[in-house]
């Protein structure tokens, strides 16, 4: 759901005094936020303290700069309350978001992830073990180290291990028998896919 944002530390302190003030301007008087909370009067006064503020410190006297500085936190904590106010109004409306003044939040695009590749199966150091791999999956949330000892790989058949990992081991196999392994790659949004599945005869 979109919001405006409440962090206002990528703003230098000139570009913080006119955000202010486009935020001020923008809730005057708009019908989407008839009772904007802190008040604006409030944020209009904390706003021109700390314009006075900044007009001093640009001397570099530090005692002015520690003064404007803690005009600007107090600016932003008025700020943060006005943009809980207006998330909570607007409800997620773009529309109204929008007509804040304040910045808000951009779409999450969905994460789109690509088969895996280059699947390499390897007996291990133990009898019965084979270790699987492949090549990171971009933007996977997690794998399926998966085997099965059916040559037709039924669906049903298969013997799934969830991992974090790109790598796996399958250990307490039998010896002699043939396996046939696969990864899967799985993204934050559900997303499955698998690689091409290869054979390995356990030792």
């Amino acid at each position: 759901m979109k919001k405006v944002l409440s962090s206002f530390s990528k703003y230098t302190d000139g570009d913080f005094e006119s955000k202010a003030h486009t935020i001020i301007s923008s809730m005057t008087g708009n019908a989407f936020f008839p009772t904007p909370v802190p008040a604006l009067a409030t944020l209009q006064t904390a706003s021109d303290a700390y314009s006075d503020a900044l007009i001093k410190a640009s001397t570099g006297n530090r005692s002015d700069i520690a003064a404007k500085n803690e005009k600007r936190e107090a600016l932003t904590g008025l700020l943060r309350s006005l943009s809980t106010y207006v998330n909570l109004t607007a409800n997620g409306d773009a529309t109204m978001l929008l007509s804040s003044g304040f910045d808000v939040s951009k779409d999450r695009e969905p994460v789109v992830i690509t088969k895996p590749e280059n699947l390499k199966v390897e007996n291990g150091n133990s009898s019965g073990e084979l270790l699987v791999s492949v090549t990171a999956v971009k933007g996977a949330y997690a794998y399926l180290h998966e085997y099965t000892s059916d040559a037709t790989m039924a669906p049903q058949s298969w013997v799934s291990t969830p991992a974090t990992s790109c790598k796996g081991v399958f250990n307490n196999l039998t010896p002699g028998m043939k396996y046939y392994c696969r990864v899967g790659a799985v993204s934050s949004n559900g997303q499955l896919l698998y690689s091409d599945a290869i054979s390995r005869i356990a030792i």
